[in-house]
């Protein structure tokens, strides 16, 4: 698999895993709805919710990472956020099988756990929460990404394309962390589970190529996240002190993540290279 289409190309994680497979050699074609004043490869401008359109630029493509959705709950009314990541969804996944696309990467989200205003709505039953941890958004961005889940996995079944949807974190930019470590929650100011971890972007630009490289069959989701919270804090006592109902079924040393991911460890070879603390350290400097 060479030739590469990655839908959202120019977003900020778009234009890093363009960079990611352009660095691997892969043959990249970006499209995206608005057109960037610049990418390093060709670029075809396309509403993905026009099914022509999706089809004109997936001709000749051997795989997709499929970046192009509404980003987060509030950046849109509810029913364009709904509409818009489901039904490109659904184009790129349907084309993807009429072409004979070898392989479908989709970018699922954190927010499918479920996020709500209130930070007292959602807590899951385990953690570190796994894969196998059911998914029950509250609000339209995360529904439209179990939905795109749903999506693609029926369409692997089907045609039996190997496909992987991977749950990002929120993601911090390179030039986001000067605002974390965040502060730490309290009962006055708490914090939204599914807001306690991230992953930063050219860790997650690393885990799209690593999902076109990895011997997967089927369909499979996976977690892809730091391996600590955004917070300066030890996380079992944070649990205990804001969820004590929350059972703990891990050892969690100091800031350790909530999110498990040894399954992409596993599948995909992932190992997250980069971390607030780590950056304030200056081990990456």
């Amino acid at each position: 698999m060479k030739r590469i289409v990655v839908t959202g190309a120019t977003g900020r994680l778009g234009r890093k895993v363009v960079g990611e497979l352009l660095a691997r050699d892969y043959e990249v074609l970006a499209t995206d709805l608005e057109r960037p004043d610049a990418l390093p490869c060709r670029f075809l401008q396309a509403d993905l919710t026009d099914p022509a359109a999706v089809l004109d630029v997936f001709s000749g493509a051997d795989a997709v990472v499929h970046l192009g959705a509404v980003p987060g709950p509030l950046s849109q009314t509810p029913s364009v956020t709904f509409r818009n990541n489901v039904l490109s969804t659904w184009n790129v996944a349907e084309t993807a099988a009429a072409v004979g696309i070898k392989r479908i990467v989709s970018a699922s989200s954190v927010f499918a756990l479920g996020w709500h205003e209130s930070p007292a709505a959602y807590w899951p039953k385990s953690v570190p929460v796994d894969e196998s941890h059911s998914t029950t958004p509250f609000e339209a961005y995360g529904l439209s990404k179990v939905v795109g889940e749903e999506i693609v996995a029926a369409v692997s079944r089907r045609c039996g394309i190997p496909a992987v949807s991977l749950r990002l974190m929120n993601i911090i930019q390179e030039d986001g962390y000067f605002a974390l470590p965040w502060p730490v929650p309290t009962h006055d100011h708490p914090v939204r589970f599914v807001l306690w971890p991230y992953v930063d972007v050219r860790d997650a630009a690393t885990s799209c190529r690593l999902a076109l490289e990895a011997p997967v069959k089927g369909h499979e989701a996976v977690f892809i996240a730091a391996e600590e919270t955004r917070f300066d804090a030890n996380t079992s006592a944070l649990l205990r002190e804001f969820a004590p109902q929350v059972a703990v079924t891990a050892p969690l040393e100091g800031a350790a993540s909530v999110i498990s991911i040894e399954k992409a460890q596993r599948l995909l070879g992932f190992k997250p290279q980069f971390s607030w603390r780590q950056l304030r350290s200056g081990e990456h400097s």
